[in-house]
């Protein structure tokens, strides 16, 4: 994990000591200032439903807003709550590890924006979102 060492803020062990991103198998797999990689396995837990097998939006969206939470913490060294988040889903996922790509867009003195973008194990896309995160 690039420059992760040299931050107070410890972003693998943030993830690790959340019980609910425990739950979903999140892994953190790459941390540079701004932006960070975060990776979610696939389960047959995740599943909408048994009829017509995807992966649940809201397993997705939490995907998002962890990279997008993440991502600001990776540019300003402290832990923050989300305000607002945005999710827009491009293809359904049936089957596979998904990973998120979180950037900063603009942080401010009370404000951070990160844009996240969501990838199967094929590397298409697969949804997008946007955070809006408080630095206060």
């Amino acid at each position: 994990m690039s420059n992760e060492a040299s931050r107070s803020i410890d972003i693998s062990a943030l993830n690790e000591d959340s019980p609910f991103h425990r739950l979903l198998g999140l892994s953190v797999t790459r941390v540079t200032p701004g932006e960070v990689e975060v990776v979610m396995p696939y389960s047959d837990r995740l599943l909408a439903n048994t009829t017509s097998p995807y992966v649940h939006g809201g397993a997705i969206a939490t995907l998002i807003d962890v990279a997008g939470n993440f991502a600001v913490i990776a540019a300003i060294d402290r832990d923050i709550p989300t305000i607002d988040l945005r999710v827009d889903y491009l293809r359904p996922v049936r089957k596979g590890a998904l990973r998120a790509v979180g950037r900063t867009v603009k942080v401010g003195r009370r404000l951070g924006i990160a844009d996240v973008e969501v990838f199967d194990e094929d590397g298409q896309i697969v949804a997008i979102g946007r955070g809006l995160f408080s630095t206060v």
